[in-house]
């Protein structure tokens, strides 16, 4: 379900974007891109399969001149890590692992030198909340098929909005 939501919430941000597919051997790769607010804001997301079943997800948000990059792992279609430079140094900070099958994981920040420390608990439940409201929309967009466009969009708001304030409570921590 986690792969479901993160997926759906960033295809509602690529509509209409160009697509292109690069194909070697029985490795596939295909990117989407998009420009929104009139050129301020670049979206590039990439999913790298293996056959038909995805492997890698890589998305690259862009704005005023910094790029967050996110790496999604997955294995046999489950997601099983990500790993996310937050502030575009290049740098990944954060590396959160998944149970596939279950709610449970993992997340740990990268030090400066390399190493990994376990992330405060209040960054883990956050996080853990931030989620929960992506799974909650997407099970909401599937079980109401009848919403308008109207109704969409301020789910998504909404949705939004909660996803900020756990991020504000993980910024609090640090």
């Amino acid at each position: 379900m986690k792969t479901i939501a993160i997926l759906m919430l960033f295809c509602a941000s690529l509509y209409g974007a160009d697509t292109s597919t690069n194909r070697t051997s029985d490795i596939t790769s295909k990117v989407t891109e998009r420009e929104r607010d009139g050129g301020k804001t670049h979206l590039r997301w990439e999913t790298v399969s293996r056959g038909k079943t995805p492997i890698l997800r890589v998305l690259q948000t862009t704005r005023g001149g910094i790029t967050k990059t996110s790496r999604s792992y997955e294995v046999d279609g489950k997601l099983v890590m990500i790993e996310s430079d937050e502030n575009g140094d290049g740098r990944f900070e954060s590396v959160t692992l998944f149970r596939p099958g279950t709610d449970e994981m993992e997340m740990f920040t990268r030090q400066s030198d390399g190493s990994v420390k376990p992330a405060s608990t209040k960054i883990l439940e956050a996080t853990k909340k931030q989620l929960a409201t992506v799974d909650d929309m997407a099970t909401m967009l599937f079980q109401k098929e009848d919403l308008t466009d109207e109704q969409i969009g301020d789910l998504i708001q909404e949705t939004r909005k909660k996803i900020q304030d756990a991020e504000r409570e993980k910024t609090n921590d640090k």
